[in-house]
């Protein structure tokens, strides 16, 4: 479906907001009819004149992910999908799989625990035994 419609911006302190009213059909093929949802804006050339937005419900869209440690999983990381942020002001948000330090150091700092723990060793000088 194709509809044309202007997106309305309202400057804030915290950031810019924008808004777009959407047809009724449209709302009922993406499942907002029901008191709204999340939707996924996704805008493929951003620096052309003219360029077109496209409106997906947020189940269509490409999902954000990760990788977290897991010792249980075959490859000891397991993908986990990233929560969306639906409060404050709109940001760009990634698809696909999403790099998350501050997540993936203390993924590295469980995995060194848990070798640790699953494969002790001995450190320092070994005591002879005096008999």
């Amino acid at each position: 479906m194709h509809f044309t419609r202007k997106i309305s911006v309202k400057h804030h302190l915290n950031g810019d907001h924008y808004s777009v009213s959407v047809p009724r059909e449209i709302a009922q093929a993406l499942g907002l009819q029901d008191g709204g949802g999340l939707v996924s804006i996704e805008l493929p050339d951003i620096h052309k004149k003219g360029s077109y937005a496209f409106l997906k419900a947020y189940r269509d869209s490409d999902f954000a992910w990760r990788e977290q440690f897991d010792p249980t999983h075959p490859d000891a990381f397991r993908p986990v999908v990233i929560s969306p942020r639906t409060l404050g002001p709109s940001k760009p948000w990634g698809c696909g799989k999403v790099l998350d330090i501050q997540a993936e150091l203390k993924d590295l700092r469980a995995a060194t625990r848990w070798l640790k723990v699953a494969f002790p060793h001995r450190r320092g000088r070994r005591r002879r035994r005096q008999t």
